[in-house]
């Protein structure tokens, strides 16, 4: 299906050409580290220069090269867990929501996570819902996300103001104005978004995101749910596919996986940790009878 053909696009206009205009507010609005992020890396400076003077350089050296080979596993092993199967990473190529944003020849890679959670999808679709640097946050790790100069903070609690969604919106990631748009979204089944330097966002304080030392980039992050069990769980998909110009150095692309793809992936299984302790816990409530406040109930 061509973009002119697909559906999702009469609900909001992903694809207007972008202006040198857009560009430019990119370049003006990179990520800045946050002082707090300084005062940690000027304090982490301090305590390796005590370390060097009390214990020697060398022991200093190799203590600093076994920790950071213990973060790297620590990392990529939690980082890898939950990976999607060949058959689902297929179905996401070929007919899962959101499959079609691209067009295929775009397509550059197809990856993602899926989960089985012990709730309905009414249960847990509304926490994603509310996904968002200016809603609830992202239930991940916040204060991880501080450090890096990223102003989220998590609210754990469905709020009804916060659970209108509809294509156009934008999930904002930083507070420059990164993020996604929302192409799709279906009650309980799935939420589908897209960013793509090639195109204007699609509302005026948002950036389409790209890495500084990149000419161009578009991705894709959708979410669907299926349900299982009588309709008492929920299994998860989450996957993105992204694309990048056809010029890009394997460096560059090797580059982009380590220093965004692997975070991308521990925070994601951090996210869907406490989505899963909360929806879970809603269910129990709502199958004890006795929904929480706030609790939306099935649709």
């Amino acid at each position: 299906m061509s973009q002119s053909e697909n559906p999702v696009n009469r609900k909001a206009d992903f694809y207007v050409p972008s202006t040198e205009e857009d560009r430019k507010r990119l370049r003006d609005n990179r990520a800045t580290l946050w002082p707090k992020m300084l005062f940690c890396i000027a304090l982490v400076l301090a305590i390796i220069f005590a370390c060097a003077w009390v214990f020697g350089w060398m022991p200093t050296l190799v203590g600093l090269a076994a920790l950071g080979v213990a973060g790297i596993c620590l990392l990529v092993s939690y980082g890898s867990m939950h990976a999607m199967t060949k058959e689902e990473e297929r179905a996401a190529i070929e007919n899962l929501p959101g499959c079609d944003i691209f067009e295929p020849e775009d397509v550059r890679i197809t990856g993602g996570k899926s989960y089985d959670f012990d709730c309905s999808p009414a249960d847990i679709f509304p926490y994603f819902k509310q996904f968002n640097l200016i809603k609830s946050g992202y239930y991940s790790f916040d204060w991880l996300e501080r450090f890096f100069g990223f102003h989220i903070v998590n609210d754990y609690t469905i709020r009804p103001e916060w659970q209108h969604v509809e294509p156009g919106d934008w999930v904002y990631y930083h507070q420059n104005g990164a993020g996604t748009g929302v192409v799709d979204i279906k009650e309980n089944e799935y939420i589908t978004t897209y960013s793509d330097t090639r195109y204007k966002p699609t509302q005026e304080m948002a950036i389409a995101w790209a890495p500084k030392w990149m000419k161009g980039f578009a991705w894709t992050w959708n979410f669907v749910f299926s349900p299982t069990n009588n309709g008492e769980g929920t299994h998860f998909i989450t996957y993105l596919q992204a694309w990048w110009p056809e010029e890009t150095s394997k460096a560059t692309i090797v580059r982009l996986m380590i220093e965004w793809g692997l975070p991308s992936n521990f925070m994601m299984n951090g996210m869907a940790h406490t989505v899963k302790k909360l929806a879970e816990r809603d269910a129990r409530a709502r199958r004890a009878g006795k929904p929480l406040p706030g609790y939306r109930g099935r649709k």
